[in-house]
């Protein structure tokens, strides 16, 4: 057999390797819809975490610890309580609420949540100076919790 003549093939050559930088169009749109993503992942839970009713059954829960007396635990549960409440319906009826009216308010906004008693310790707490009884405080928790997921829950509602 004869010999074949390579000498045409001899500019042949395989390409290089492609380059690992910069990126393709293509990987710059993954990277921004993945940023997107996380951005908006992190802005739906603080906005999930920072819910009026989340927030203020969290500020219940520290007040147990950050107020180791009665009196200015109930107080600051009656302060906490009026925020709610405005939040609910309005500044105008319910910044003028207090003492009976205030009382009459937590105990009838949402029925069967907070007893009598209850509701009176709140209401009357910045015009107390002695209790009568101890608050039961992990049972008030429980009940104040309800009311305010009711009460925000039930916006404008009454």
């Amino acid at each position: 057999m004869g010999e074949i003549d390579l000498s045409g093939l001899r500019d042949i050559h395989l390409m290089d390797k492609p380059d690992f930088w910069p990126l393709a169009y293509g990987w710059w749109i993954l990277f921004g819809l993945i940023l997107l993503l996380f951005l908006l992942g992190i802005f739906l839970y603080r906005m999930w975490h920072n819910r009026p009713d989340r927030y203020a059954i969290r500020k219940i829960n520290d007040f147990d610890t950050l107020y180791p007396d009665d009196i200015p635990y109930l107080k600051a549960l009656s302060v906490l309580l009026k925020r709610v409440a405005i939040l609910a319906d309005g500044r105008k009826k319910i910044a003028l609420l207090s003492g009976d009216s205030w009382q009459h308010y937590l105990q009838n906004r949402v029925p069967d949540c907070l007893t009598k008693h209850e509701a009176y310790q709140i209401a009357f707490a910045p015009y107390l100076v002695k209790l009568k009884s101890p608050v039961r405080r992990a049972l008030l928790t429980q009940h104040l919790a309800l009311w305010v997921k009711k009460v925000l829950k039930n916006k404008k509602s009454s």
